[in-house]
C-alpha cells in the first residue's frame, strides 16, 4: 500500500538550538499570556494560541507563521465566529459555515493562519457556557496575538541567521515586483 511503503522524504531534523528556541519560545509565550490573564482583569489566552506557537517556533519561515497571518488571521476568524453567534446562535449550520467563511475571508485578505480556523469553533462550541461580546476581539484575540508575535520576534531572531519575519503586517502593497 503506497501510504506505508516508506518512499517519502522526511523534513530535516531541527538543530538542538532550533529545538531549544521552540521550547523556550512556546513556553514563554503561553506562560506570559497566562500570567497577564492572572494579573489583569482580562483573558489573554485561548486554545488556538497553542497551535499558533507550533507555527511560530517550529515553522517560523512559513508564510502561515508571519505576523500578518497570525494577527489578522485570528482577528478575522474570531470576528466571523462572533457575527455567526450573534446572527444565528450556536448550531450545526452556524458552526460549519463560520469555519468555512473564516477560511475564505483569511484567503481573500491574504492572511491564512490555520490555528485561527479553530476560533469560530471555540466561540460557537462554548457559547452555552461563556458569554461572548465584542470585547473578546480585543481580549484575548488581538492582544494575545500581538503578544505572540512580539515574543516570536525576540525568540526567533536571537542568535539566528534566518531573519524573522519575512513580512510584518504588509498594510500597503509592496512596490517590489514578484
Amino acid at each position: 500500500m503506497f501510504l506505508f511503503e516508506g518512499r517519502e522524504k522526511l523534513a530535516k531534523r531541527p538543530s538542538w538550538l532550533d529545538l531549544l528556541r521552540s521550547l523556550i519560545g512556546a513556553s514563554l509565550s503561553i506562560a506570559l499570556l497566562m500570567m497577564l490573564s492572572h494579573w489583569s482583569e482580562h483573558l489573554w489566552i485561548m486554545a488556538p494560541f497553542g497551535a499558533s506557537c507550533v507555527l511560530l517556533y517550529a515553522a517560523a519561515q512559513s508564510p502561515l507563521a508571519q505576523p500578518r497571518n497570525v494577527i489578522f488571521g485570528h482577528l478575522i476568524a474570531a470576528t466571523v465566529g462572533l457575527v455567526m453567534l450573534k446572527l444565528f446562535g450556536s448550531n450545526t449550520f452556524s458552526i460549519a459555515f463560520a469555519v468555512g467563511i473564516s477560511i475564505c475571508a483569511m484567503q481573500y485578505f491574504r492572511c491564512v493562519h490555520p490555528p485561527a480556523g479553530a476560533n469560530p469553533l471555540v466561540i460557537l462550541l462554548t457559547a452555552n457556557t461563556v458569554h461572548y461580546d465584542w470585547s473578546f476581539l480585543i481580549f484575548p484575540v488581538l492582544s494575545g496575538a500581538i503578544c505572540l508575535v512580539l515574543i516570536a520576534y525576540w525568540v526567533n531572531n536571537f542568535k539566528n541567521s534566518n531573519a524573522w519575519p519575512h513580512y510584518a503586517l504588509a498594510l500597503k502593497e509592496s512596490k517590489i515586483k514578484d
